[in-house]
């Protein structure tokens, strides 16, 4: 880390939660000088990475040349959507060196989305499922806490840690 400004923790009680549970954890930090920064804040999150496979609709080269090809072609495309973000601001608009800031953030209740497929039976459930598997697509959410010092026209001091929730 030959640009750092410093160095930022974040710690958590636990790291695996359930709806409507409070995330309390604590972010330290301690920079190499005293640097101006807009805002300290903790945010929470969730970003569902979809990924899906895309037949191509070119011709393979070897069919171009009159050759043999062994198949369609597929690419694999991936797109990620916040699905939840709650951003907590700790301090705001000071001179940071270091510090010592506790948090708590509630989990909302309905956190989890449903896949309205899922409860889904019967012929039309059969068919809706088989589609889905059939179409290579995939999709994982991922749930984080990080902290950050918001430096204005500079690189960020941040920290992410990973959690789960289920």
């Amino acid at each position: 880390m030959f640009f750092s400004k410093g160095k930022m923790e974040v710690a958590l009680e636990k790291h695996n939660f359930s709806p409507g549970e409070i995330i309390k954890g604590t972010v330290s930090f301690k920079l190499k000088k005293p640097t101006q920064a807009e805002q300290l804040v903790v945010t929470f999150a969730g970003v569902r990475h979809a990924t899906k496979r895309v037949r191509n609709r070119s011709m393979s080269s070897s069919r171009r040349r009159g050759g043999m090809s062994s198949g369609p072609s597929y690419s694999t495309q991936t797109r990620q959507d916040f699905i939840h973000k709650f951003e907590l601001a700790l301090d705001e608009g000071k001179e940071y060196s270091e510090g010592e800031y506790p948090f708590e953030i509630k989990i909302p209740e309905n956190i989890i989305p449903q896949d309205p497929t899922e409860d889904m039976e019967g012929a039309l459930g059969t068919v809706v499922k088989t589609a889905k598997f059939l179409g290579g697509g995939s999709s994982r959410i991922e749930w984080y806490v990080e902290a950050k010092l918001d430096i204005p026209k500079s690189i960020d001091v941040n920290k992410k840690i990973d959690i789960n929730i289920g």
